[in-house]
């Protein structure tokens, strides 16, 4: 688990205390962090800060590191949720489905969905007639199981896409082009389109927002939002009350993007980009304990505005400095 961080990415904590522990050596992979680090080995970024005496976050690809395990033996990400099951089915992507959608009616996770579908590579890149590879069976009782109903998010099916109208010469390829998707993408958002080949000059048809819209579009609707008081574990279908989770949720399913219901697996999907990199409409997570674990998120609104549901404030504009920039440990990207 090899990474090198972007030096400007320096979003970091000193550790102040010291623990003994039995330390291995570790040597650092394409793609690792000091928390991803940390959770492989059931530990936290400033127990590995203290033991390689590390002043920032910053760490590069081939750079031994000191690890609290004896053995050096990686064991599974705490963050990661495991669904073995012993039979599978396939599944024909409907319109409206996302593999969130997907995972809950199948009573599974995303990350067990992207395990039986390596051919998948971004999480919210799916298209409708698509067949996925989807568990059938209980992880404890091995019985066959039928689908859940799931309720689909309250967002408009056009809420990511605004109208184009056809000109001469237009192709759907070269449409799709034009707004970088594919024509898959396109059919998805036009169903009545029902020959790929034939399509009308001056004919209005539906194509997808570009990310600086989407991006725009988010955080209005975040906006909306503005002022609703705090409270932990609200239901995702209370506006009234909100905790950090349920109001990305809620943002982004307005927006029609359904997320997982908690930080830590909002964490797992997306894009992981550097936290020097992130730009408006991409989410942001935190660990406010230091104990390496996940338990905040929040929306980009700049390189140095929040918007959020904090406990002390509510949904409401936040600045990163001082408090939430060092506690910053992982963004990722959506669109």
């Amino acid at each position: 688990m090899k990474k090198t961080i972007v030096a400007g990415a320096v979003l970091s904590t000193l550790f102040l205390g010291e623990k003994a522990v039995d330390a291995a050596q570790y040597t650092v992979k394409s793609g690792d962090s000091l928390w991803k680090i940390a959770q492989t080995f059931r530990t936290s970024v400033n127990e590995l800060k203290t033991l390689n005496q590390l002043p920032t976050d910053i760490i590069y690809v081939g750079q031994v590191l000191q690890v609290p395990d004896a053995n050096a033996q990686p064991t599974a990400p705490v963050t990661q949720p495991t669904a073995p099951t012993t039979q599978t089915t396939t599944y024909t992507i409907q319109r409206g489905d996302t593999l969130s959608t997907i995972a809950r009616q199948y009573n599974t996770t995303v990350t067990r969905l992207l395990e039986l579908n390596p051919s998948i590579t971004d999480v919210n890149r799916i298209y409708v007639g698509q067949t996925l590879t989807v568990p059938t069976t209980n992880t404890t009782t091995n019985q066959l199981i039928s689908p859940t109903p799931v309720t689909q998010p309250t967002a408009p099916t056009n809420s990511a896409s605004k109208s184009y109208i056809v000109q001469p010469g237009d192709t759907l390829s070269t449409i799709a082009q034009k707004f970088n998707v594919t024509v898959n993408d396109l059919l998805a958002l036009n169903p009545t389109i029902t020959n790929v080949n034939f399509i009308r000059v001056g004919q209005t048809i539906n194509v997808p927002l570009s990310w600086e819209e989407r991006a725009n579009a988010i955080i209005e609707t975040g906006k909306k939002y503005i002022g609703a008081a705090y409270l932990f574990g609200a239901p995702t279908t209370r506006t009234d009350v909100f905790d950090c989770s349920s109001f990305t949720y809620r943002v982004y399913s307005e927006n029609g993007i359904t997320l997982p219901r908690t930080s830590r697996e909002q964490a797992m999907v997306g894009t992981e980009v550097p936290l020097a990199s992130v730009r408006k409409g991409d989410l942001i997570f935190f660990d406010t304990d230091g104990d390496g674990i996940i338990n905040h998120v929040s929306i980009v609104v700049n390189s140095e505005t929040l918007l959020h549901a904090a406990t002390s404030t509510g949904v409401a504009f936040a600045n990163m400095k001082p408090y939430w920039a060092p506690r910053a440990v992982k963004a990722v990207r959506l669109f």
